[in-house]
């Protein structure tokens, strides 16, 4: 008896939640504040947010709209209240400096409240005016022989292993996280001299992940946060220990510089501010949540495009060495391959920008929200409180500025002389408008210096077929090679 009403009970809710399921989709379809519109796009998608949402879990967001704007064109809904773009033209009214969308309300739930996750208009250009300055190329450039100390570890590294297979990927990404170290935090993580990483990066690979999942089921993930599991409390506590490892290292640093050292990095910049400027310097707090939020963003964006430049000369061993006879015959190795004697090399510019082209860092849309009044975006008026995005993945394929767009050709840039206007305007890697990336010019030196050293003095190639694989994208907000691995084999050049 007890049995057969638990079975009568159980078929009710089953019932139930089949009916809920139903009626959120059909109103969710009728009801769209975007169904006059007439948008195309698949049914799933018009029926619930969750469609896209499994993709994004599953990795595949990025080459799923991709494929949806191949299928539908340059407009596609792709949730019930919800448009990706993909006509360049769109971009200036989307994320131009005059636009009077703002970043969505997702931005707020990743990680604390810095430059990245301010929302408000005057609140960011407030927090920018005081933090962008220290990021300028004449700055950078004081900072020079951080980087290169750094990258001197890694030609050591590279050196020792020669002949064998390397890991490039997790190397780039240590090289990348070593230098965000000296410049952010005055010191570095020690990645590249041992053969394991840091804990640091333990936590660096699960945060994008918790950020979501607590977006996604705040009850939940407060439940199983609270599970007295070690391996549970180190996962759901990835941001917590970034944060405070940067709020660490700021102290740290403090105490062992004081606030006005004549040390050469961007914290020591951060920390004094800019009198002649009228700029006075944040808190330590706000210090402490930037720079936590800077080396966070540097990492693995960087650490992932210079794994697919060697990737790419990998496969294309034609470039490799057109870059390595352009190097030879500069003079960058009297002035110690100093990035002022390489930084405007054409094929050395050609090969970084088809690699930031072909596998932006961050290649997924970056959501922003219309305005309560609504606006235009190209010819189309979007109701208020819309979100919508673009993703760099596809306006940097599209194949009426990039012909054939899915190959890797630094030629493209070359016979335009570094790119044409259309060529630029479509690339959306750093982002555009007051919310472009501040470390661009950082991670430009870096990448530049890494590149040109390795390739100079090391041939390269695939360590075996697997590594075509293993490059194979995925992405959870930033770009993430399928196999997370970047096998391939160096040995001296001639």
């Amino acid at each position: 008896m007890i049995f057969n009403k638990i079975e009568e009970y159980l078929v009710y809710g089953i019932a139930a939640a089949l009916l809920y399921i139903t009626w959120k989709g059909i109103s969710n379809f009728l009801f769209s504040p975007i169904r006059h519109l007439h948008l195309p796009g698949p049914i799933p998608a018009k029926l619930t947010s969750k469609w896209l949402l499994m993709h994004d879990l599953a990795g595949h967001r990025t080459e799923k709209v991709h494929s949806l704007h191949k299928q539908f064109g340059p407009v596609v809904q792709v949730a019930p209240n919800e448009i990706s773009f993909a006509d360049v033209a769109c971009i200036k009214d989307i994320y131009g400096s005059s636009t009077t969308c703002i970043k969505a309300p997702i931005y707020s739930k990743i990680g604390k409240l810095g430059l990245f996750q301010m929302r408000d208009p005057e609140q960011h250009r407030a927090r920018h005016r005081r933090v962008s300055p220290v990021f300028a190329q004449n700055i950078l450039l004081q900072l020079e022989p951080l980087i290169q100390e750094q990258v001197g570890i890694l030609m050591d590294v590279v050196e020792r292993k020669a002949g064998k297979a390397f890991d490039a990927l997790h190397w780039m990404r240590m090289t990348a996280l070593d230098v965000a170290g000296e410049i952010l935090l005055g010191k570095s993580f020690d990645s590249l001299k041992g053969e394991n990483p840091p804990p640091y990066t333990h936590y660096l690979d699960n945060v994008h992940l918790v950020f979501a999942l607590w977006d996604l089921a705040p009850w939940l993930c407060f439940i199983l946060s609270r599970i007295p599991l070690h391996k549970f409390q180190e996962f759901w506590k990835a941001g917590d220990y970034l944060y405070e490892y940067g709020d660490n290292a700021l102290r740290s640093y403090i105490a062992l510089y004081g606030r006005k050292s004549s040390r050469y990095d961007l914290l020591t910049k951060l920390i004094a501010g800019n009198a002649a400027q009228s700029i006075s310097p944040l808190t330590d707090e706000e210090i402490s949540i930037e720079i936590s939020n800077e080396v966070l963003a540097a990492t693995d964006t960087t650490g992932n495009t210079m794994a697919y430049a060697l990737y790419q000369l990998c496969c294309n061993p034609k470039w490799q060495q057109r870059l390595r006879n352009e190097l030879r015959g500069s003079d960058g190795r009297e002035k110690s391959w100093s990035f002022q004697s390489v930084q405007h090399l054409p094929v050395l510019h050609a090969v970084i920008m088809e690699t930031l082209r072909v596998y932006p860092a961050v290649p997924c849309g970056l959501p922003r929200i219309t305005p309560p009044q609504g606006t235009k975006v190209g010819n189309l008026f979007i109701p208020g409180n819309t979100p919508l995005s673009m993703q760099a993945f596809t306006t940097q394929r599209d194949p009426s500025i990039f012909p054939n767009a899915d190959t890797w050709d630094p030629e493209r840039w070359i016979s335009t002389l570094g790119g044409t206007v259309e060529m630029k305007n479509a690339l959306l890697v750093w982002g555009r408008g007051t919310r472009i990336c501040l470390g661009q010019n950082m991670a430009m030196m870096e990448m530049k210096i890494v590149i040109t050293r390795l390739i100079e003095r090391f041939t390269i190639i695939v360590a075996s077929q697997r590594t075509h694989d293993d490059m194979l994208i995925t992405d959870h907000f930033a770009l993430i090679p399928k196999g997370g691995r970047c096998e391939v084999v160096f040995e001296l050049a001639k």
